[in-house]
């Protein structure tokens, strides 16, 4: 990979709207960097009552809460979320999340192909 280190101010660059069936979810991506695995990674922002709703993807997602609270499905089980908790959900299970708090639920999100294919979705 090599270059320069990248350093991004966050608070600086605008959340971007998530798109598609997502209600309430946007994202700040903490790499401009384009990686050969294709792995991602992801400010994500869930308004109260935010969702986005299950889907199944090809790659692993970690979800790592920063502040707030939550629930994931994945394949038809709910899992509580809060801050401090990581969810993995492996590629090719069906999973979505939604934020059921007062407050805004913001995680990090991880996105990680298997097979070095490149993929975007959140």
């Amino acid at each position: 990979m090599g270059g320069n280190p990248e350093l991004l101010i966050l608070d600086k660059l605008p959340w971007e709207p998530f798109g598609g069936k997502t209600k309430g979810i946007f994202r700040k991506s903490l790499s401009a960097m384009t990686f050969p695995s294709g792995f991602k990674a992801s400010l994500t922002l869930a308004k109260p009552a935010g969702e986005f709703p299950e889907h199944i993807d090809p790659y692993t997602h970690i979800f790592y809460l920063l502040e707030g609270e939550g629930e994931a499905s994945v394949e038809g089980q709910t899992i509580p979320l809060k801050k401090g908790t990581a969810l993995t959900v492996a590629a090719g299970k069906r999973h979505g999340y939604k934020n059921s708090g007062p407050g805004d639920l913001l995680l990090i999100t991880l996105n990680i192909s298997e097979g070095g294919e490149k993929s975007g979705r959140n």
